[in-house]
């Protein structure tokens, strides 16, 4: 379980790994006493080590709170009850510099992706598998293209944080680093599941379904918005395979759902992850 103690990430169970660098790019703590927005941002960096020493690089004139890495690994740059330099220019409900209001999390994570005829590329030259690739058009622009899809760790832990945080702090809204600077800012992007996550946190929605239920009383219809959607044996990345991946558009029905993956049927059945299914 990830708590707040004296303004610092503590997991009482032990199974995230959390470290504190402290970050000189700072400005002191919130002029409004504490904060109340949390702000998603991806890092566009190549892995979690080089991000967070950029960060604390003052040439970078940039920082967060925290950055996440890809297997769930949490490095935390600056206490809560500082500013960090996240937002840039931004705006929001009438208040301008949401440095001044809010949280940044960092996922590391590519964002955009150029397709070559070898495959796609992130904008450092790393090629990103096909499966951890996913097709769609950022809210602000016209066209479809590909981005990095978040892994499931980061995803879990990133929804515990926020979770912890708003307990601490009276945490108000999460926000994309897109919608308070629209002008310049696209992440975390379409890969990212924001309006689930505000559900879950400031709402309590609860998007697990029963466990159990059967053919005559099916739960729910989605489909399939990843480029390519690994459908497997039991809810687990480990878990073999049972098809071919489900392409991008295909519609299924969900049977049952635990943990952030549900059970679904199509021409065939077996478990995916959730963040790469929409309701239809």
């Amino acid at each position: 379980m990830i708590t707040i103690e004296q303004h610092k990430l503590v997991d009482t169970d032990g199974k995230i790994k959390i470290s504190f660098q402290e970050t000189p790019n700072v400005s002191g703590p919130f002029n409004a006493g504490l904060p109340d927005t949390i702000v998603i941002h991806y890092t566009a960096g190549s892995s979690l080590t080089s991000s967070a020493k950029w960060l604390q690089n003052p040439a970078a004139n940039a920082s967060a709170h925290l950055v996440l890495g890809k297997t769930g690994e949490v490095i935390q740059l600056a206490p809560f009850n500082v500013r960090t330099w996240h937002a840039g220019r931004s705006t929001w409900k009438g208040r301008s510099g949401l440095n001044q209001y809010s949280i940044g999390i960092e996922i590391d994570n590519a964002g955009p992706l150029t397709q070559t005829p070898e495959g796609y590329l992130t904008h450092f030259g790393k090629k990103v598998e096909n499966k951890d690739v996913v097709l769609a058009k950022h809210k602000f622009d016209s066209s479809e293209r590909g981005w990095e899809a978040y892994t499931p760790q980061q995803l879990q832990v990133v929804e515990e944080i926020c979770q912890a945080l708003k307990a601490a702090y009276g945490i108000k809204e999460i926000l994309g680093h897109d919608d308070i600077a629209p002008s310049r800012k696209r992440d975390p992007g379409p890969a990212f599941p924001l309006e689930s996550l505000q559900g879950r946190v400031m709402f309590g929605r609860n998007e697990d379904l029963p466990d159990e239920t059967d053919d005559d009383a099916l739960i729910d219809a989605a489909v399939v918005f990843a480029d390519n959607l690994n459908i497997r044996s039991n809810p687990s990345t480990n878990a073999s395979m049972v098809s071919n991946p489900l392409s991008k558009g295909t519609k299924v029905r969900i049977l049952k759902s635990q943990g952030g993956w549900s059970y679904v049927k199509a021409d065939i059945e077996g478990w995916v992850s959730n963040q790469w299914l929409r309701n239809v």
